[in-house]
């Protein structure tokens, strides 16, 4: 093999080396569906008005006895009633009836407001939720030079995550895992009392189940 062979035959190597060094699919090309596809939580505040006046009328208590389920539903944080300063005992009405609708005490915070001279004296009930909005689905721009590097279709999971955001109960667990709820204790005095009386704490078998799982 003659010197100039050789020296080709490095040159080339030395080209193709390069080329395998270059990545051709970079990180930004190795994004998640949840990455390519974000799902935003954003929180809203739901409001309603009602008429300052002597009492609650029946379509008064029907709004309020809505609004006490929604809140119960999707709310976070405390349900606020708003009223003018010095009314005639409105917002009082209005909390006595969210107790009745369960709505606890305790997650019902009393605020005021000015009202002025011949304004409206309105009690307003405000509480926060969370709403998921995902990401547009059909976008086909740089189909083409995902074809060339032989990636996945710019759409790829778009209907799953806008599928999610339509379907979870309470988008606030998207941002953080919902609080345990406190455990069932006449459960638990109940199984240790029967293992104290020496009964059996176990479920009860199906023998019909049991044996057709057998077979």
């Amino acid at each position: 093999m003659t010197r100039l062979m050789k020296s080709i035959l490095l040159c080339a190597a030395a080209v193709a080396a390069t080329g395998c060094a270059t990545k051709f699919n970079t990180a930004e090309h190795a994004l998640s569906v949840a990455e390519e596809h974000p799902i935003s939580v954003d929180s809203q505040t739901v409001t309603m008005t009602l008429a300052s006046g002597a009492g609650l009328s029946g379509l008064d208590r029907a709004r309020l006895r809505a609004f006490a389920d929604s809140y119960l539903r999707d709310g976070h944080g405390s349900l606020t009633v708003t009223g003018p300063g010095g009314a005639d005992g409105q917002g009082d009405a209005v909390r006595a009836a969210l107790h009745e609708f369960g709505v606890p005490a305790d997650m019902v915070a009393a605020s005021s407001y000015r009202a002025g001279e011949g304004s409206a004296s309105d009690v307003i009930l405000s509480f926060t939720h969370y709403v998921a909005t995902p990401s547009a689905c059909g976008v086909w721009e740089g189909q083409r030079e995902r074809d060339f590097r032989n990636m996945r279709s710019p759409n790829f999971g778009c209907s799953a995550q806008n599928n999610l955001a339509a379907m979870i109960g309470d988008p606030r667990d998207l941002i953080e895992p919902a609080a345990m709820t406190d455990p069932d204790a006449a459960i638990r005095v109940r199984g240790v009392t029967a293992f104290r009386k020496g009964e059996i704490t176990s479920s009860e078998t199906d023998d019909e189940l049991d044996q057709s799982i057998a077979n």
